[in-house]
């Protein structure tokens, strides 16, 4: 048992950041036509404004990560969130789609500077008998996150408009900035080793079978799950005749749930539930409800949707079994922020990919009911790679033996 005893204050701190820097995404969607409408802008860059948060973070994951081994997690994360601060602001003064696509480049960095920045802050605070159940917590930042920003925005847009949301998410980003300073000591947490080769981190990083298993898992189940959080309001509206207002709050609650999933997962992680075996489950789980979801005229509507809440709670576990295991992964603690990078990278680009193809093959297929397709090879693929992850974690543990 180690003598370090676990910083809970600092872990949450850190947590924080998160669910802020994902309430920055939360804000959009709803957004979207009172922006387009102000600033005269088409849907394939009102489209650009919602996904250039991923393609930032698909561009830079493992490179920010580099940087935050070598100049340390504390200082990355108080740029970050003076980054989502300033393109938060530039976004509330654009007067033109441009404008306020570049302001979203900005806060693209400050998020995944604060994603990368963050869990490596949770590693270190964290006693070895604990850090699994603390990095098992951090996954529940974007769930948490996006409700924040999707119940808060209808609010917001209704009293004072899509700028004044802007400029409430710049002074969220800037108390927690006050938090962050004072609630964090102010140490380095980079690796004292800072003298190495960049390319070699990188290099020793992508050399490890395990972390590219998590990554393409992170990737699914991204995609799958961003695709049924984008369209499920659409679907409710157009094959349900809901009002925009209930399909929206029905949306957020399948979202929040997410985040209890997430606490699920790092609770079974410290109770020694094997991490392929959450993944696994997860992926069993998303075939079970694929059928029962999209099969329509199968199942009454209200069974569904309670599929739709079952999904989300039960694969929440995934982020907290593959965040966890970049700790178990990275090559040594100076590669830390590099493996979290790669993660962060992989289900971004999940989440990039997942509501186009989603919308490609329901336009294919000429119904919803093609979305099965999806939510299928994501499950059988999901369950691949999590015996894969069984055998390279068998192989980890001969090698530290």
């Amino acid at each position: 048992m180690s003598t370090m005893k676990t910083r809970w204050g600092e872990i949450a701190v850190a947590v924080g950041a998160g669910i802020v820097a994902a309430a920055h995404i939360g804000i959009v969607p709803t957004a979207i036509p009172s922006f387009r409408a102000e600033l005269g802008i088409d849907l394939v860059t009102a489209g650009w404004v919602v996904s250039v948060f991923s393609t930032t973070t698909v561009l830079t994951g493992v490179v920010v990560g580099v940087v935050a081994d070598r100049i340390g997690y504390r200082r990355l994360l108080l740029g970050g969130l003076v980054a989502l601060i300033v393109g938060a602001l530039a976004g509330a003064l654009a007067r033109s789609g441009g404008q306020l696509l570049i302001s979203r480049v900005v806060e693209g960095i400050g998020f995944i500077t604060t994603l990368v920045s963050a869990p490596s802050i949770i590693a270190e605070a964290a006693a070895p008998e604990d850090r699994r159940f603390a990095l098992g917590t951090w996954g529940t930042y974007m769930p948490t996150g996006l409700a924040l920003g999707m119940v808060v925005a209808p609010a917001v847009l209704a009293l004072s408009g899509w700028r004044a949301l802007w400029v409430a998410a710049a002074v969220l980003s800037a108390v927690w900035l006050v938090v962050v300073a004072v609630g964090l000591p102010p140490k380095e947490s980079a690796s004292p080793t800072a003298a190495g080769s960049w390319i070699e981190d990188v290099r020793r990083t992508l050399a490890q079978p395990g972390i590219w298993i998590l990554a393409a898992f992170f990737m699914f189940y991204a995609a799958q799950w961003m695709a049924l959080m984008v369209w499920l309001p659409t679907f409710l509206v157009e094959e349900r005749q809901l009002s925009v207002t209930t399909a929206a709050l029905m949306t957020v609650a399948v979202v929040a749930v997410n985040t209890p999933g997430n606490l699920f997962g790092a609770w079974l992680l410290d109770r020694n539930v094997p991490r392929w075996m959450l993944l696994a489950g997860s992926s069993v789980v998303v075939l079970a409800c694929a059928f029962g979801i999209f099969a329509s005229g199968v199942l009454p509507d209200s069974l569904r949707y309670g599929l739709c809440l079952f999904f989300s709670f039960l694969t929440g576990v995934c982020p907290a079994a593959i965040l966890s295991g970049a700790a178990v992964f990275r090559p040594s603690p100076r590669q830390t922020g590099a493996t979290n990078g790669f993660l962060i990278q992989g289900s971004n680009l999940g989440q990039f990919l997942g509501p186009p193809v989603m919308a490609a093959l329901v336009s294919f297929g000429g119904s919803w009911a093609a979305g099965l397709w999806i939510f299928s090879a994501t499950g059988v693929i999901g369950t691949t790679l999590a015996l894969l992850l069984k055998r390279a974690e068998k192989r980890l543990t001969f090698k530290n033996s």
